[in-house]
């Protein structure tokens, strides 16, 4: 377990809170979970804002997401028996299943404006088989404005419908994976978001994951900036 004092202690702090109560807790309650005043919480918290473990709104300590969780309305609704929560995007959808170990119900549209989808997951296995979750942007590309590419990584019925709403709104060609694979991808990536053991991905791991999942190397890779 992380030390008390460590960004990454403050981290399981917040997701326990989203996943309990619904939304973040603001400077004064988080400190007072955390045990340490207002000034060394403030510190941790803009440690894991460089970390990419939070985002805070602009110019303020204001906590408006935390990967998988967005904590605004979203065009994603991800339920499980005992509550619901909003993603930020297709991947944060299956990452709040992962993070949780729950099955899920998931509520959204077909390239984020075409017909309702509801997407069924039990036990890792997806319901509607024949979709396709398109990453429009490589992850090396992630951070330079965090919600642009995230928002843009959408659920999809067919390539076809891909290839129109890529035409349409004038994204790249990116790259668009199986509905299986984007599960399995979600619990590699994020399964240890709601343990007190979490650490932010290394960029050894973060590749190591990438190969395994057998995925194409030209899009999926990160530059040795990666923090």
């Amino acid at each position: 377990m992380p030390p008390p004092d460590s960004p990454e202690r403050l981290h399981y702090l917040i997701i326990r809170h989203v996943i309990d109560a619904g939304h973040a807790p603001t400077l004064a309650p988080l400190a007072a979970l955390a045990e340490l005043t207002e000034e060394s919480t403030e510190a941790l918290l803009r440690k894991l804002t460089k970390m990419h473990g939070v985002i805070l709104a602009p110019n303020s300590l204001r906590i408006c997401s935390i990967h998988a969780f967005a904590l605004n309305p979203t065009t994603f609704w991800v339920r499980i028996r005992t509550g619901g929560w909003w993603a930020n995007c297709a991947w944060c959808a299956l990452a709040i299943g992962a993070a949780l170990q729950q099955d899920v119900n998931i509520t959204t549209s077909d390239g984020g404006e075409g017909d309702a989808l509801e997407v069924k997951i039990e036990r890792g296995r997806v319901d509607r088989a024949e979709l396709l979750m398109n990453f429009p942007y490589p992850p090396e590309r992630w951070w330079d404005n965090p919600l642009a590419p995230c928002v843009n990584i959408l659920f999809f019925s067919s390539q076809t419908r891909i290839e129109s709403w890529r035409a349409r709104h004038g994204h790249p060609q990116g790259s668009a994976l199986p509905i299986d694979t984007a599960i399995r991808l979600a619990e590699l990536w994020f399964g240890d978001y709601a343990s007190p053991d979490w650490v932010r991905k290394t960029l050894d791991r973060a590749n190591e994951i990438f190969t395994e999942l057998g995925l194409d190397r030209s899009f999926w890779k990160l530059p040795c900036s990666f923090r």
